[in-house]
């Protein structure tokens, strides 16, 4: 096993960025050489949400091949972090970090020069350097300069930090990627560091359900770990299954928010394995379609989606009987929306399918995937506590590369097409156009 089969998909992304010239074995070690400091005390560990934001922003850097260092208290575990193991913070983080990229390593008191640095909350600094603050609320992260004052870190909902992680976590990749020769002078403002960024989910004074949610997942990838890495830190009794029939291979620790270099077979039994005891999912480890899976019907009433495929969508969407959660990403971007009974479905916003896709492996990182899936986590979670977000907002677009930019999430309508290819109820209402049919070319995924 080796770093480059684990950094295999991120090294295709940045060759989005960087000429062919640059060997991979070169951009691998570029990235095996940076180190990060993420540096928090006590009182900003006291609470789960606190804790939800260094894990997730460690696993997020790590998971690069970045070496990443902490100076944080070993503290007690104060709520579940799967997929770490043990019940103390700093101790559960380092062995992680040796079951992920061969060859990285989370470390303590390394001693060695830093890059980059990572602040949570008001935890003081002693030499600022290049870094970040990170700091939020219960739904609500953001990041900032080190040398801004900010309040500790003692939210409730564990969203905020996350959200933050999500937010620190491409300023590493970029601050790597800028090192390199560029293919063009626009990346050059693609990668530029951010000076802050913040994001609210918008979630505060939500109820979620006390009684088990129903939920069938699709697919055991990168967009519906990261969903489930979120919705495992709530107090949620998911019930439902799990639906994949891929066995985990080391490339999945690049952006696999719940797996370890170590764990081997099935992706969902993997999954469901590190489920909270408030939570049971029964992994099928099968490819979900209608033609194959009709034992399986009726799917629950809530199913969260994260196939790359676009026509595997649309059987979803077929055999969906109630509220439907689509997560997917293309290089740098990331796209959610949800659709309920009656409104324009999935088949209406992925509506063509690209000649151009095929198998070879697609290009992502961490932090892409990631975005995806909590976006999608929290579309789930405002429709369990009964505040959905407006037809204008089914679907939210986002470029994680630059999320200080004012445009790096856009919300959207989804609009219902006559050439709906899963013939949705919502498609029958629009006046079919004069020899329009089912179009094939780029995908809005």
């Amino acid at each position: 096993m080796t770093a480059s089969g684990a950094l295999d998909r991120m090294v295709r992304l940045v060759r989005d960025a960087v000429p062919d010239n640059v060997p991979d074995d070169f951009i691998v070690d570029r990235f095996q050489g940076v180190r990060v400091r993420c540096l928090a005390d006590q009182a900003n560990l006291a609470t789960h949400s606190g804790q939800t934001a260094l894990v997730t922003l460690v696993s997020l850097i790590a998971r690069m091949g970045v070496q990443t260092d902490l100076d944080v208290p070993n503290v007690e575990l104060v709520g579940p972090q799967p997929p770490l193991r043990g019940t103390r913070l700093r101790q559960s983080l380092m062995d992680l970090g040796a079951d992920l990229v061969p060859g990285s390593s989370v470390t303590c008191g390394a001693g060695s020069p830093y890059d980059l640095t990572f602040v949570l909350g008001d935890t003081p600094v002693a030499s600022e350097g290049r870094g970040w603050r990170l700091t939020g609320t219960g739904w609500a992260g953001a990041i900032t300069s080190m040398d801004r004052m900010v309040p500790p870190w003692n939210a409730g909902d564990p969203i905020g930090g996350m959200t933050a992680a999500a937010l620190a976590a491409p300023e590493v990749f970029k601050f790597v990627v800028r090192s390199f020769p560029l293919r063009h002078p626009f990346w050059k403002e693609l990668l530029a560091p951010s000076q802050s960024a913040s994001w609210d989910f918008e979630g505060e004074g939500l109820i979620l359900p006390r009684e088990p949610v129903a939920m069938d997942i699709i697919s055991a990838g990168a967009i519906t770990q990261a969903a489930l890495f979120a919705l495992f830190r709530l107090p949620l009794r998911l019930k439902g299954r799990i639906f994949d029939r891929d066995i985990a291979e080391l490339s999945n620790v690049n952006r696999q928010m719940l797996f370890r270099r170590s764990d081997t077979g099935p992706k969902v039994n993997i999954v469901a394995g590190v489920a909270p005891a408030t939570s049971a999912c029964t992994p099928v480890a099968e490819h979900f379609d209608l033609s194959g899976s009709a034992r399986h019907l009726p799917l629950a009433r809530q199913v969260l989606v994260g196939v790359d495929d676009i026509p595997a969508r649309w059987d979803v969407q077929r055999a969906a009987t109630g509220w439907l959660g689509v997560g997917a990403s293309s290089h740098f971007e990331a796209s959610v929306s949800s659709h309920d009974v009656g409104q324009p479905c999935a088949g209406c916003l992925h509506a063509t399918v690209d000649p151009l896709d095929g198998d070879a492996p697609i290009p992502t990182v961490s932090f892409v995937s990631f975005w995806a899936g909590l976006a999608l986590a929290v579309r789930l979670l405002r429709h369990l506590g009964g505040k959905p977000y407006g037809a204008g907002s089914h679907h939210l677009w986002m470029a994680p590369l630059r999320m200080d930019q004012p445009n790096a999430g856009l919300w959207r309508p989804v609009a219902a097409r006559s050439d709906c290819p899963v013939h949705c109820a919502a498609s029958a209402r629009v006046p079919n156009r004069a020899g329009e049919r089912l179009s094939v070319g780029t995908s809005a995924a």
